[in-house]
C-alpha cells in the first residue's frame, strides 16, 4: 500500500505561474471596474445597473465585487447531453477534459464531390453533420458554414435544422436574432420532451459574440437574454484581434477579451445563477503584411493557451480555438497549423475547441480537413492520456520471465494491454514501402477523401422523433412568413 503518493494522470503542461494569472486576472478586473464597456441594449444596462454595476449612458462599469460574484455562480464542470440518450456522445465538462468540433460561419465550402471551393448551401449542413457524427475525436457539431441559398437572416435556423436530425452529438448553435433563437430553442425542446426535461439534459449550446474593441450590442445580447431565460448553455465569446481591435501583446488580448467576456457573464448569472457559462474566442493576430486574421499563426496557439489558464483559474471552462488553417489547399500546411493548434489545445485542455475544419483563415470550411484533424486529435489524446504507472505496468516481472534474447508477443501482458497501449491510426499509413505501392501509393489526402466518402455513403445518425421532425417544418415556415412579411 503506498501513502502519500502523488499521481500525474496525463501529461502536464503549464505556461504561466500563479502569479502572473493573478495578474492578469486583476487586469481584466481593472478594465471592468474603470474602463467599462459600451453596452447597447436598454435591458442589459438596467439589469447591470440592478446588480451594482455603475451605467452612464452607454457606458457600463463593473465592480470586482460584482464580477468576483458572477464567478462564483458559473459552474465549472456539467455535461452537455446527446440528443438520443447516447452515453457516448454526452461531453462532460471539467478540469482536464478537451473536446473539439467544427465552427460556423464560412462563406466558403470545399465541395465534397469536385473538391473546389464554392459558396455554402443548405445542402451542405446534413454532410457535415453526418461527418461529425461518424468522426470518433470530434465531441460537438457546428456547421462549417454560413447557408448562402436561403433568405440571409434565416441562415443559422437552417443550419440547425439541418444538423439536428444528422447528429446525436451536442450541438453549438448560433442565431442572428432572437427570433431564430427561440425557433432553435423550440426544435431543441421538442426532441428532449419539453422545457423541463431540456433543462435536465441539454443538448446544445448557444454561441454569441461581443464586439472588439470593448463593445456589446443589442443584438448579441438579445441572444445572450434568450438563452439565459431558456437556461441554454451560454457561450459569450469575442474574437479580438491582436494589433487591430486589440492590444498587439499576448497579455494585453488576453485581458481585452476576457473583459469582453466576463460583462456578458455578469448579466447570465445575475438573470440566471448556475447558468453554464463559457469564455473564450479565437484571440489571434492581424498579419500586418497580409492584413487578415490569421488562424494559423503560432501566437494563436500561445494567446489561446494563455486564456485557456486565465479561465481555469477563474474557475470557468473555455471555448478554445484549433485544427483550423490560413491555407488556400489542403495540403501540407493545412495539417502543420492544424495539427499543431488541436495538440496545444489538447495540451492547455480547452473545454470546447472550435473551429476544427476551417480554412482559408476562417473563410472556407472543409470536411477533409475536419476529417485529417480528427486523427490528430486522436494522436493528441494519446499523447496528453500519458503514462500509467502502476504494478502492473512496471512489468518488472514480465521482463524478468522473458530475459535476455527474448521476446514479448506471447506474453499475456502484451495481450492484455497492447490494444489500449497503443494508438492505431485511421488516416496514417505505417505498412511497409512495397505494400503501400501495391495499394496504389495513396497520401493522406487520397486516404482522407475516400474516408468522407465513405462516411457520407454509409453512416446512419440516429433519427429525430416525428414530432421533432413537424416541429422543425413549423418553425422554417413561420421563419420564412416572418421574414417575407418585414
Amino acid at each position: 500500500m503506498r501513502g502519500n503518493y502523488q499521481t500525474n494522470s496525463g501529461v502536464q503542461f503549464r505556461m504561466l505561474s500563479d502569479d502572473q494569472l493573478q495578474e492578469l486576472f486583476d487586469g481584466v478586473l481593472h478594465v471592468l471596474e474603470y474602463t467599462g464597456l459600451d453596452v447597447h441594449h436598454d435591458q442589459a444596462r438596467e439589469i447591470l445597473k440592478e446588480a451594482g454595476a455603475w451605467v452612464d449612458g452607454i457606458r457600463v462599469r463593473i465592480p470586482s465585487y460584482i464580477v468576483r460574484k458572477a464567478l462564483d455562480l458559473a459552474p465549472r464542470s456539467f455535461t452537455l447531453f446527446s440528443r438520443d440518450g447516447n452515453p457516448e456522445h454526452n461531453i462532460h465538462i471539467g478540469p482536464g477534459r478537451g473536446h473539439f468540433g467544427p465552427g460556423p460561419t464560412c462563406p466558403n465550402f470545399i465541395d465534397v464531390e469536385t473538391l473546389e471551393r464554392r459558396p455554402y448551401t443548405k445542402a451542405d449542413v446534413p454532410l457535415v453533420a453526418k461527418t461529425v457524427d461518424a468522426l470518433p475525436n470530434i465531441d460537438f457539431c457546428e456547421s462549417l458554414g454560413t447557408v448562402n441559398d436561403v433568405h440571409h437572416d434565416l441562415g443559422a435556423l437552417y443550419e440547425f435544422a439541418g444538423m439536428f436530425p444528422n447528429t446525436s452529438k451536442p450541438i453549438v448553435a448560433w442565431s442572428y436574432d432572437k427570433f431564430d433563437s427561440a425557433g432553435i430553442h423550440e426544435i431543441a425542446v421538442a426532441e428532449a420532451g419539453g422545457q423541463e426535461a431540456f433543462e435536465r439534459r441539454p443538448n446544445y449550446v448557444h454561441y454569441c459574440e461581443p464586439l472588439s474593441p470593448l463593445v456589446s450590442t443589442q443584438e448579441a445580447l438579445d441572444k445572450l437574454i434568450f438563452a439565459a431565460e431558456h437556461r441554454v448553455p451560454l457561450i459569450f465569446t469575442p474574437c479580438p484581434i491582436s494589433g487591430g481591435t486589440a492590444p498587439v501583446s499576448s497579455a494585453g488580448v488576453i485581458i481585452q477579451g476576457a473583459a469582453e467576456s466576463w460583462m456578458g457573464l455578469v448579466i447570465a448569472q445575475t438573470l440566471q445563477p448556475g447558468l453554464p457559462f463559457f469564455m473564450g474566442g479565437v484571440f489571434s493576430v492581424m498579419d500586418m503584411s497580409a492584413m487578415i486574421l490569421s488562424y494559423g499563426a503560432p501566437e494563436m496557439a500561445l494567446n489561446m493557451a494563455g486564456l485557456t489558464e486565465l479561465a481555469h483559474f477563474a474557475g470557468l471552462p473555455l471555448w478554445q480555438t484549433g485544427g483550423c488553417t490560413d491555407s488556400k489547399a489542403f495540403d501540407e500546411q493545412a495539417i502543420i497549423e492544424g495539427s499543431l493548434t488541436v495538440y496545444f489545445s489538447a495540451l492547455t485542455g480547452g473545454d470546447l475547441c472550435h473551429d476544427v475544419g476551417y480554412t482559408e483563415s476562417g473563410m472556407t470550411g472543409s470536411v477533409f480537413q475536419l476529417c485529417a484533424m480528427d486523427e490528430a486529435i486522436g494522436y493528441s489524446r494519446r499523447i496528453t492520456r500519458g503514462i500509467e504507472v502502476n504494478e502492473d505496468t512496471l512489468a518488472v516481472d514480465v521482463i524478468h520471465n522473458v530475459g535476455p534474447n527474448g521476446h514479448y508477443l506471447r506474453e499475456p501482458h502484451t495481450r492484455k494491454y497492447y490494444k489500449n497501449e497503443f494508438w492505431y491510426p485511421n488516416l496514417c499509413d505505417r505498412r511497409n514501402y512495397e505494400e503501400w505501392e501495391e495499394m496504389g501509393k495513396k497520401t493522406l489526402k487520397d486516404r482522407t477523401v475516400v474516408r468522407v466518402h465513405e462516411i457520407l455513403a454509409t453512416h446512419q445518425p440516429s433519427p429525430i422523433k416525428p414530432e421533432t421532425e413537424k416541429v422543425i417544418e413549423k418553425v422554417l415556415a413561420e421563419a420564412e412568413k416572418r421574414v417575407k412579411s418585414s
